[in-house]
C-alpha cells in the first residue's frame, strides 16, 4: 500500500472472480470523486460469505492484477490476505488510518451494501475512518439513498458521497454458474481474466 498523501479509494470484495462491473465501479469512483488512486483489496475470509466456495487467494490475486494492469491509478493490495481469521472492513480501515493518517480513505460500495451497513461489524468505525462512496445505478435509487445518508450523518456523523454509473446486471456468482455449466463468460470479464480462468480451469 503506497503511503503518499492522497485521496485513496478502497475497493473491497471477494473478487471471485473480478469482473467488468468491478472495474467500471472503480473507474467511476476515481473520476467522479477526484481520487488519486483506487486500491483493489480482496477479502480473505469475509464474514458474510462463509458458506461460499471461494477459490484460492493466488488465483484471485492473479486475476485482479491482470484486470487492472496498465491502469496507473489502480493498485492491488494483499493487506487483508496477509491477516489471519475473518477480515472485517472496520478493522481494515482502522489499521489503514493508523498506518497512513496522511491519506483520506473512501470506501467504495454498492447500494445493496450501503443499506446493510448498520448490520456490519462496528459500522461506526467504518464511517469514522472513511467517506462512504456509494454507487448509484441510473440514479433510480438516489432519493432513498439520500434519505438514508441523512440518517447515517445524524447517527454516526458519516460522510456519504454518491457516484453515478449505468446499471450492469453482472455478479460473480452468476459468472461462476455460467462457467461451471460450460458457458462462455467472455462478455462479463476483462479479456486477460477470462483467458486466465480458461487456462487454469477455475470454477469448472
Amino acid at each position: 500500500m503506497g503511503s503518499f498523501k492522497g485521496r485513496t479509494g478502497i475497493m473491497g470484495g471477494t473478487f471471485n472472480p473480478v469482473h467488468i462491473a468491478h472495474i467500471s465501479m472503480a473507474e467511476a469512483a476515481y473520476r467522479q470523486a477526484g481520487l488519486d488512486k483506487v486500491v483493489f483489496m480482496p477479502s480473505k475470509n469475509p464474514p458474510h460469505k462463509q458458506d461460499i466456495n471461494i477459490i484460492p487467494e493466488k488465483h484471485r490475486e492473479a486475476m485482479i492484477k491482470l484486470a487492472i494492469s496498465g491502469v496507473p491509478y489502480f493498485e492491488y493490495s494483499d493487506f487483508e490476505f496477509a491477516r489471519e481469521g475473518i477480515t472485517y472492513s472496520a478493522t481494515t480501515l482502522g489499521l489503514l488510518c493508523k498506518m497512513h493518517p496522511e491519506n483520506r480513505y473512501y470506501f467504495i460500495m454498492g447500494g445493496d451494501s450501503f443499506f446493510q451497513i448498520e448490520s456490519w461489524y462496528k459500522p461506526e468505525k467504518i464511517m469514522e475512518s472513511a467517506v462512504l462512496l456509494v454507487i448509484s445505478r441510473n440514479g433510480s435509487d438516489k432519493e432513498q439513498m439520500s434519505m438514508y445518508a441523512g440518517i447515517l450523518k445524524e447517527k454516526y456523523n458519516a460522510t456519504v458521497k454518491f457516484v453515478d454509473m449505468p446499471y450492469m446486471d453482472i455478479s460473480s456468482s452468476s459468472i461462476r454458474k455460467l462457467i461451471s455449466s460450460g458457458g462462455n463468460a467472455a462478455g462479463y470479464l476483462p479479456y486477460k481474466v477470462w483467458e486466465y480462468i480458461k487456462e487454469n480451469r477455475c470454477y469448472i
